[in-house]
């Protein structure tokens, strides 16, 4: 169960207490079990000692309880219990620390530990699992309630565990266990546990204690202690338990391997998560990043063709994809040309390095450029023609002048080229590639973006290759169709020889079954498709408008869904105004330090999302005050 932390109104806390004015001394915190889905590392190592960062969970916990007016901690012990008595000690960061023995720890759950550790709940405590970070706010949020609290967030479909309901006043009106949820619930009517409480002493006396004892005397010791929490709150004996919103601040409770990696992202500082997210390659929407790096379509697909997809995802994944012929005609359906023409690619990205690894000796290609073409190659098959300093515009002449000076036998042209949003003339495109042809060398025209081009589809040469058999068309669709985690892009050609060289380099099964399930819908939303880009093409261009207006900024009109601007702020760089942007508002943008190009760092590309999204990003960076940075 996990939890990102969030941005949002605070929830209406019932009753009137000063914050603060109810602290509490002590804690007790569960910590007996065996860990088993974080085995092996629990093997010899208790799961409250796993080192999120490099400290173990519960000296962080202590720490933060500590700051937050804990004087005592009862821990209560199983699996590798002399060893968190020897690390922790009897006292740490100033709390004194008692210990309880979970006798049968091994052989049943944390029900069974509280009950062991009842005699200290004869005061005000804190009750909370040794497996769970969390920052002091939830704990101060806590100490507002002039009765009983738990911490909740709301719950979504990746979380597991219990979740309760609670009334417009904020009391809980039902515990559902992890193994009763149907599914349904979610965000709106449900919120997740986090498994921090703040047990007052007359609700211990009066209510949970009794009950507590009378299912463990029953023989109940194979249950979570919620139980006893359910079954008070659904008999009324517990109404008045409050149940308080902290999504605004960090907290995690590690179950597994994921959960841990997903921990330390969110323990790490800013400047540290910054670090950390250029190496990821993607999946940034699960470290709560607003994601101004990547460049897709956000309006597509549809939520009738994901509802598709959803209702084929157990065939999907128990069953075989289609191999290479197959995917080939699935594709030339949308493309409306022979499938002898087509070779499907894992993203264009799988296409691009077998081109590198066996169909290029010497590469002609303008610079700056989407850097996969040049990081496939060595540098002695590179002949890089740089664009205009200035517009960034090709020199058509002296590009093709390169390339038969080169003795390259492949020139590469993206367009609208990446990172400058810019686009070449259709026409002039032709006209390239006839005059590479006279001297053998194939033209591969990359039009990943094209879409989002003010001419659009019709910007697109696709429909040339028959008449020009050296041009070869490269398409992400991962991109224009919104699916980059389907990872689909195709070769097109109509020298099917060639066509055919490429695939043999290819595995028989190198998409998945969703990526195949998209290609045999998606022909059925072309109308959809066309609209999403409409969007897309209006979205970019107001964003382009904004940053106009902000001093500091020098973009270039788009062709695509991103836009390219200069920093023009004296000594201010590309990288460091992207780090400050996500250090400050959790935002991420691309620089461009990596380009071939002068004064690279100098540049960034920006994605464009949604209109409230990029509002969001102008704002942002208008606050940054760059002309003052």
């Amino acid at each position: 169960m996990t939890q990102m932390a969030g941005v949002g109104a605070m929830e209406p806390i019932p009753g009137n207490v000063p914050p603060g004015s109810l602290p509490v001394r002590r804690a007790l915190i569960l910590a007996a079990g065996l860990g088993q889905r974080m085995r092996p590392l629990t093997a010899d190592v208790p799961k409250c000692l796993v080192e999120v960062n490099g400290v173990p969970i519960l000296f962080s916990s202590l720490r933060v309880l500590a700051s937050a007016g804990v004087t005592e901690a009862i821990i209560v012990v199983g699996h590798e219990a002399a060893q968190v008595r020897r690390r922790v000690g009897n006292k740490f960061a100033g709390i004194d620390i008692e210990y309880v023995d979970a006798p049968l720890f091994d052989t049943t759950n944390n029900i069974r530990s509280l009950w062991d550790a009842r005699q200290y709940c004869d005061e005000d405590i804190l009750l909370l699992e040794g497996d769970v970070l969390f920052d002091r706010d939830v704990v101060m949020r806590l100490r507002e309630q002039a009765g009983s609290s738990m911490a909740v967030a709301p719950n979504n479909a990746n979380f597991s565990g219990t979740v309760v309901c609670r009334d417009d006043r904020g009391f809980v009106t039902a515990f559902i266990l992890g193994a009763e949820l149907d599914g349904r619930l979610n965000g709106n009517d449900a919120q997740k546990t986090v498994n921090i409480y703040l047990l007052r002493a007359e609700a211990l006396r009066t209510k949970i204690l009794p009950e507590l004892c009378r299912q463990v005397d029953s023989g109940n010791v194979q249950a979570y202690y919620e139980t006893v929490f359910r079954d008070l709150v659904a008999d009324g004996t517990f109404a008045d338990l409050v149940a308080v919103d902290v999504s605004t601040s960090r907290w995690y409770e590690l179950d597994d391997y994921r959960d841990l990696e997903m921990a330390e992202f969110m323990f790490l500082s800013r400047e540290h998560q910054f670090d950390r997210i250029q190496s990821l390659h993607g999946s940034h929407w699960r470290y709560g990043v607003v994601d101004h790096s990547y460049l897709y379509n956000l309006h597509f697909p549809p939520p009738s063709m994901l509802n598709v997809l959803r209702d084929e995802l157990s065939d999907i994944v128990t069953n075989y994809p289609v191999g290479q012929t197959e995917l080939d005609r699935l594709v030339a359906q949308w493309t409306a040309t022979h499938p002898a023409n087509i070779v499907v690619g894992n993203g264009a990205a799988e296409l691009i390095k077998v081109l590198g690894q066996h169909f290029i000796e010497k590469m002609t290609i303008p610079v700056p450029s989407f850097n996969e073409y040049e990081n496939v190659l060595r540098p002695e098959q590179l002949d890089r023609v740089a664009l205009d300093p200035v517009t960034f515009e090709l020199d058509l002449d002296a590009f093709a002048e390169s390339a038969r000076q080169a003795g390259s036998d492949v020139a590469v042209l993206v367009t609208p080229n990446n990172p400058t949003a810019l686009s070449v003339d259709r026409q002039a495109v032709l006209e390239l590639a006839r005059r590479l042809a006279e001297h053998g060398c194939r033209l591969i025209v990359d039009e990943s973006f094209i879409e989002f081009s003010r001419a659009g589809r019709s910007a697109s040469v696709e429909g040339d290759v028959d008449s020009h058999p050296n041009l070869v068309i490269i398409k992400s669709m991962s991109k224009v169709f919104g699916i980059a985690g389907l990872r689909i892009g195709y070769l097109l050609t109509a020298d099917q020889h060639f066509a055919a060289a490429v695939r043999s380099h290819l595995p028989i099964w190198n998409l998945n079954g969703m990526a195949e399930s998209f290609l045999r819908q998606v022909g059925r939303y072309r109308s959809e498709f066309a609209a999403s880009c409409e969007v897309v093409r209006d979205t970019c261009q107001e964003l382009y408008h904004s940053l106009r207006e902000l001093p500091g900024l020098a973009p270039f009109r788009p062709d695509a869904n991103f836009v390219f601007c200069k920093i023009t702020v004296p000594g201010l760089t590309g990288p460091a105004l992207a780090r400050r942007l996500y250090v400050e508002h959790g935002i991420l943008i691309k620089d461009c330090a990596s380009k071939t190009m002068p004064e690279a760092d100098r540049y960034l590309r920006i994605a464009s999302r949604t209109a409230v999204e990029n509002r969001r990003l102008v704002d942002a960076l208008s606050q940054l005050g760059l002309d003052r940075l």
